[in-house]
């Protein structure tokens, strides 16, 4: 190794939930513990992060925070046996740690590497360890320990607080004391780091990013960084006038770009090469790119745990709020647990997949998302893969609504592949005290949220208006078996039609058709699209409803002028011919008399589209072309 080892634990050879060797304080029940991550933090978000998983026979040591009693844990402490770097120069601690940094919104959890030169009757600290709010695995932390160097009696701790809260906790794995090389670099990463980042166009240029990282003592300003696509050519790019510190990461871009010219998955080899480097173990990371014949559409589907008697779900809403805009790319299903609004079936599939609890998000049935995380979350997924674009109409035939369309696969693929549809009911509101929503903002006692710190607790269900409500998911949450062939290939289209029947509870103008693809393999969504059911579902009569379209063909905006009997409410939809919406308008309160909107169409490429007139009590439906 580059790296000489001064002292190091791994927790692994511990036989019992005993620290042995290490010193502790607590005010709690219990002290810090070792064991496997499930075992001894299962209950640290996230719900598929690392702590809620056995990782083999790696143990951690770990002090939880949370569960159904206040542990008290104000002051928990664990600290190494005396380290003696009496005859070293220039040591570093390396250690792994998972820590959130959770705040109830009037305190926040504090995590301390501390340090003590006499054995432990005094301390100091060394670094307030930052939180790390994309917590789903351990992340390595460095401290410089040259201001120690040749002191002989030396003890390393880790202090954690709740504050007197419940919290949630600190773990931390492979603490080491170690004398870097002079001259070492490390390449940690290589884009894609995600497969589902990694599918691009045949035929269309990629350019790969290093995460470099600079092991050494001394600092960093010039290494050769270079790459390969499985046996052909090595293609090296001079990375120079760069500054690296010790223990410092760098994103570096290779400026030579990389391609490929066939469907399926091609390993890419980078690594990186500098003079003197003293070891090379590091030295290379792997990915791969993928071929497609073309990126489709992405919509991420959220479907967002809440329940009116649960005073955390105002949260949900308020970032739902936030990224429900007609040009987003997300569809929304607000499943709701044990209230009125509640969907059965869909609440007890999701239970079972020990979605248990509220309020929760769940991004295309891929993972439970922390709400810190969930901007970081969105922007990274909505360039995932898609797979397929999926078109979507709407029709009412009797009681029934039919939902057809097309996919087209972007890839070739193989397996077990389902469609369902989902039915959403925005502004949903009840008069009866279950439609109370319980709010623990009121009074700012948890921090700002979207208003409802100045709303009362519960929120009357006079004020309240839920959107997105899960009505219905038709055949069943897991889809319709069948309806796509076990194989599906790149350049063909398949037809779907799907038929549910509607409530007349539910109001048609504020429902919206969700069609999801599911990957039934591993229960995830590849992709979906959406439409306003009241939009698509054929003209609707109106008394007196006079609308026009001008110019058509047009070049650069269009003008929709209609006639009203009395002021009323009034939106406006362009959809393309396979039922894409590319544009709409919020409602807006109109006059009674003429009126004229224009719409935006220098967008557009030249075709036929489909331009949306919804009133109150009718909507009407025209062709327009657009001729540049």
């Amino acid at each position: 190794m580059a790296q000489t080892v001064i002292y190091s634990d791994n927790f692994d050879s511990l036989t019992s939930y005993a620290i042995t060797g290490w010193g502790s304080q607590y005010t709690g029940i219990v002290p810090w513990q070792a064991g496997l991550p499930a075992q001894v933090g299962e209950c640290m978000p996230p719900p598929s992060g690392a702590m809620s998983r056995n990782v083999g026979t790696n143990k951690v040591a770990c002090i939880p925070d949370c569960g159904l009693i206040d542990y008290n844990n104000s002051n928990v402490f664990i600290y190494t046996p005396q380290i003696d770097l009496s005859t070293v120069s220039g040591a570093w601690l390396k250690y792994d740690s998972y820590f959130e940094g959770y705040t109830d919104g009037i305190d926040t959890e504090k995590a301390t590497v501390e340090i003590s030169l006499n054995g432990g009757t005094s301390w100091a600290t060394i670094q307030t360890v930052p939180a790390d709010l994309s917590v789903n695995s351990f992340k390595t932390r460095y401290i410089d320990l040259s201001p120690y160097n040749y002191l002989s009696n030396v003890k390393i701790g880790f202090r954690y607080s709740d504050k007197g809260g419940w919290m949630k906790g600190w773990a931390i794995d492979n603490v080491a004391v170690i004398v870097p090389a002079r001259k070492d670099i490390a390449l940690l990463s290589v884009t894609p780091v995600d497969q589902l980042l990694g599918y691009v166009t045949i035929g269309q240029s990629y350019t790969h990013q290093a995460l470099v990282q600079n092991i050494g003592l001394d600092t960093v300003h010039s290494f050769r960084l270079k790459y390969r696509q499985g046996a052909g050519p090595v293609k090296t790019d001079n990375i120079t006038g760069v500054t690296i510190p010790p223990f410092s990461t760098l994103t570096v871009t290779h400026n030579i770009t990389d391609t490929v010219f066939a469907q399926g998955a091609f390993q890419v080899t980078m690594w990186v090469d500098m003079d003197s480097d003293a070891y090379h173990y590091n030295d290379t990371a792997y990915t791969f790119l993928n071929g497609a014949g073309f990126k489709p559409v992405k919509r991420v589907f959220i479907e967002d745990g809440e329940a009116t008697w649960n005073g955390w779900s105002p949260r949900n809403m308020v970032y739902l709020h936030n990224v429900s805009t007609p040009d987003a790319p997300v569809s929304i299903s607000s499943v709701h647990y044990d209230d009125p609004m509640t969907d059965t079936p869909y609440k007890d599939f999701l239970y079972n997949m020990h979605y248990d609890y509220v309020p929760y998000m769940l991004f295309d049935r891929r993972s439970g998302v922390l709400i810190d995380s969930f901007y970081n979350y969105l922007i990274t997924q909505e360039k995932y893969f898609a797979f397929a674009d999926i078109s979507i109409n709407a029709s009412f035939h009797n009681d029934s609504l039919v939902v057809s369309g097309t996919v087209t696969p972007a890839v070739d693929m193989s397996g077990d592949y389902r469609l369902a549809l989902v039915i959403t009911e925005d502004g949903v509101q009840g008069t009866d005290a279950d439609y109370d929503q319980a709010n623990n903002y009121a009074g700012g006692a948890s921090g700002v949220m979207g208003g409802y710190e100045a709303l009362p607790n519960p929120v009357p269900a006079a004020s309240m208006s839920y959107d997105h409500v899960a009505r219905k998911i038709s055949p069943s949450p897991t889809g319709n078996y069948g309806i796509l062939p076990n194989t599906i290939s790149y350049g063909d289209t398949y037809d779907y039609s799907m038929f549910t029947t509607v409530d007349p509870a539910w109001h048609p103008d504020k429902l919206k058709a969700i069609v999801i693809l599911i990957h039934n393999d591993d229960s995830t969504i590849l992709n979906c699209n959406e439409i306003l059911v009241a939009l698509n579902a054929g003209n609707i009569s109106n008394n007196g409803m006079q609308v026009s379209l001008y110019p058509d063909p047009a070049r650069d905006n269009a003008n929709v002028r209609f006639n009203l009997l009395h002021d009323e409410l009034v939106r406006i939809t362009v959809t393309d011919m396979s039922g894409r919406t590319l544009y709409t308008d919020h409602r807006t309160k109109f006059f009674s008399g003429r009126n004229t909107v224009s719409i935006p169409i220098e967008g557009l490429q030249n075709g036929i589209y489909l331009v949306d007139v919804l009133f109150e009590d009718g909507r009407k439906t025209l062709k327009l072309e657009v001729i540049h």
